[in-house]
């Protein structure tokens, strides 16, 4: 196994971007993956649209992620201007299909349509039970990924990790913090066989929910050895 991204979500306004900066120029295969839910922008976790756009701009890291909860994921798939405004200069965007009180409420065909109608990003899936119907309507469309994700930002770590499906770029996220990273990765890479793939971590790097820098660090200094 060899991962391409180390994917660190949930950092907001009260992150400084000049330490994110410094960050990715230590480990350039960082990720930083930014939360857009407009009903709890300024609260942690989701940061301001204002520091969300001053990120995309200015941000000098490689990779940038947006993930899309609740109204913003909605209003993707309904092909809203503000929403997609605020996705312009990220690389990859996740739609969270099990956070954000979404279930039910959009049809996976005009989602479908809307990937498909913006191929400048790479769109990751979030993927569990329940989501088995996406994946046929996934077929042939190369600018999408799927990232197991039982935990959906809970921080619970699956009983097992599950082998990529088929056809579909895949990635790993639940329950991973410093303490477990070590573990957790030689299970994901006897899962994932000699595939590319990464790993995505949210309630792992925060201390009394606070983005915590000094965690993000301890979390990249375990995952360098496998990292492209």
């Amino acid at each position: 196994m060899k991962l391409r991204y180390v994917s660190i979500t949930g950092a907001d306004d009260a992150i400084d971007l000049a330490d994110l900066d410094q960050i990715a120029a230590a480990y350039p295969f960082v990720e930083f993956a930014i939360l857009c839910m407009p009903e709890r922008m300024g609260e942690n976790r989701f940061p301001s649209a204002d520091w969300i756009r001053n990120f995309s701009q200015h941000y000098t890291g490689r990779h940038k992620a947006m993930h899309l909860c609740g109204s913003a994921f909605l209003g993707f798939a309904s092909g809203d201007a503000a929403i997609l405004e605020l996705m312009s200069g990220f690389h990859r965007v996740q739609l969270n299909l099990k956070f954000g009180d979404v279930a039910g409420r959009v049809d996976f065909q005009d989602l479908i349509a809307q990937v498909k109608a913006h191929p400048e990003f790479e769109f990751i899936f979030q993927y569990g039970e329940g989501l088995e119907p996406i994946l046929p309507l996934l077929s042939g469309i190369e600018n999408h990924a799927i990232l197991f994700d039982e935990s959906a930002g809970t921080g619970t770590c699956p009983a097992g990790w599950p082998a990529p499906l088929p056809g579909h770029s895949c990635g790993y996220a639940g329950g991973l913090n410093p303490e477990n990273l070590a573990g957790q990765l030689e299970k994901i890479s006897s899962a994932a066989g000699p595939v590319t793939t990464w790993i995505d971590m949210e309630s792992g790097v925060r201390s009394d929910d606070l983005f915590d820098l000094a965690k993000v660090r301890r979390v990249l200094d375990l995952s360098r050895s496998y990292c492209l």
